[in-house]
This record gives structure tokens, sequence and C-alpha cells, in this order.
């Protein structure tokens, strides 16, 4: 599994770059970066030179992030199917509802499949390091697509 640390100054803003990752598809080097959209703001891709993104997205977050990747894979972006958050009695709160992230990682995959992208998972293990903490490295989920090009 690879390795990688990504390193924040102490008001928690990146130094220096994304390190790169080998791409999911084609299994050359992608670089890395932060993204600047939508809910996938703040968080980190790689684009390779065989054109895909791959994109950090915890399974547990996926279906908040779901309709994000989606565009930012190039595709038609569409929510998933996930039960909405029901009411808790007469409280007016809302309770909290299973997501199964592997099982949406599979919906995901096959809407951006039925659109014609090819895609694939890895893993990463990341260490983030900011001044005076100390954090333990954590296995990241890496989703890749490529959309088909124009024309085809």
């Amino acid at each position: 599994m690879e390795t990688l640390s990504i390193t924040f100054d102490a008001r928690h803003e990146l130094t220096g770059e994304v390190g790169s990752v080998k791409c999911g598809l084609c299994g050359e080097a992608a670089r890395g970066r932060m993204l600047d959209q939508g809910g996938l703001a703040r968080g980190f891709g790689w684009d390779c030179p065989c054109g895909a993104l791959g994109i950090h997205a915890p399974l547990y977050d996926l279906d908040e992030l779901y309709r994000d990747i989606l565009e930012a894979w190039g595709l038609k972006p569409r929510d998933p199917d996930v039960s909405p958050p029901a009411p808790v009695g007469e409280s007016g709160l809302l309770s909290a509802v299973y997501v199964d992230g592997p099982a949406l990682l599979r919906g995901l995959f096959a809407e951006a499949r039925s659109q014609g992208a090819q895609v694939a998972s890895t893993e990463v293990l990341v260490r983030l390091v900011v001044p005076g903490f100390s954090s333990p490295a954590s296995i990241w989920d890496v989703v890749w697509a490529r959309a088909p090009r124009q024309g085809e």
C-alpha cells in the first residue's frame, strides 16, 4: 500500500504539494491537489495523465459526496438512493439513518459505468502532519474514474 504525508501549517493551510499516488486505472503516477468545488472543497484529488481523476472519498460520507464526485468526474450528477432521515416522534428532531458505504460505492460505480466511465478504487496510507499535533496514519479510500472522451 502506498504511503503519503500531507503537511499543513499551524493555521491548517496546506504547505507544499500533495504527493502523487498511483492511478487506480493505469498505475501511472497521478498528481495530487486540494479540491475546491462543492462538498469536495478542501478534500484531495489526483489527476492522472490517462485522464482519470481520483478523489479521497470516505465511505461513511459517500452519501453526502456522491453527487459532487460524479460532477467532478465530468459525469451527470444525481443523488444516491438512500432513505431520508426520519423524524423522532413529535420532538422535531431527526434520527440518524445508517448509510451502507460499500453499497453506495457499488451504486456510484454502477452510475458512472452507465454513463460510460471506467472506475476503480484504491487505498492509500495517509499521515496528516500539523505542527503541534501528531496524527496516526489512516487508510484513505480513493475512488477513480475516467469519463468517456467527447465523441465516444
